[in-house]
């Protein structure tokens, strides 16, 4: 009698309740923030067509890799006051090269475990905006950071040492 095989399990989805964002780029940057609003990483196809004059001149339309367009993450937060995003944005701003950092983006659970790291090559921040809002009505300010980078690569938390869970 063949034996039962168990289906294979489920892998858990991964939730977060922040993200820190660390670097160094002349100075240690260790931003955390409560919203991502997306990672972007997209080839444009490009079409490629060929005529085979050999076999009655049929047409072959096929999808190529195209070009790469820079992985993009976008992150928002309360205005904490500590302008370090603003600061690696005005280096960048400058045009230094050292403004390029590889960073790491966490994924960091309620409990305060690490669930997962991109790692951004050569990344800086394109874009830093600050939420509009109305004098004396106790809103919070937004910052919105958007980053780019060369390359980016997702390290499960399996794959990664094992860390100190950091303190929420």
């Amino acid at each position: 009698m063949a034996s039962a095989t168990a289906p294979p399990a489920t892998p858990p989805v991964v939730t977060a309740a922040r993200f820190r964002v660390t670097a160094n780029a002349m100075f240690r940057i260790n931003a955390y923030f409560t919203d991502l609003g997306g990672i972007q990483s997209e080839i444009e196809p490009a079409t490629y067509v060929m005529s085979n004059a050999r076999q009655g001149g049929s047409t072959l339309i096929t999808k190529q890799f195209g070009q790469a367009k820079p992985p993009v993450i976008t992150l928002r937060r309360g205005v904490d006051g500590s302008g370090e995003m603003w600061i690696w944005h005005r280096l960048a701003r400058m045009g230094f090269d050292f403004a390029k950092v590889n960073a790491a983006l966490t994924l960091i659970d309620a409990s305060g475990t690490e669930r997962g790291t991109y790692d951004l090559e050569a990344a800086w921040p394109v874009k830093v905006e600050v939420s509009g809002v109305k004098a004396g009505a106790g809103e919070v300010v937004y910052e919105s950071v958007t980053l780019v980078c060369d390359e980016i690569t997702f390290f499960p938390s399996e794959l990664l040492p094992d860390l100190p869970t950091v303190p929420m």
